[in-house]
């Protein structure tokens, strides 16, 4: 008896011992990570209408698949924080 009355105090102590518990997002994926492709600039030599209309639509599709891309980051980071805070009860 006078054995689990000094154990006792020594297993509740290790209750009282905590940790912090450190929350963080997940990574994101690479796919979301890279950077945007440089755009395409013309050659200052070059003189056709036709090469200036290749350059221009280039750098559309390229500042489209940005723009897709960087709003893929804005969704994944929404939902991402949405779960955080509905698990750890923030509103």
């Amino acid at each position: 008896m006078k054995v689990m009355l000094w154990l006792s105090p020594l297993l509740l102590t290790g209750c009282m011992v905590s940790a912090p518990v450190k929350h963080a997002l997940p990574d994101m994926p690479a796919l979301l990570t890279e950077r945007c492709v440089e755009l395409k600039l013309l050659n200052e030599k070059e003189e056709k209408l036709s090469e200036l209309l290749k350059t221009v639509t280039h750098n559309y599709m390229m500042y489209h698949e940005c723009a897709t891309k960087h709003d893929l980051i804005i969704k994944w980071y929404k939902e991402q924080k949405q779960i955080h805070d509905v698990i750890h009860d923030k509103k």
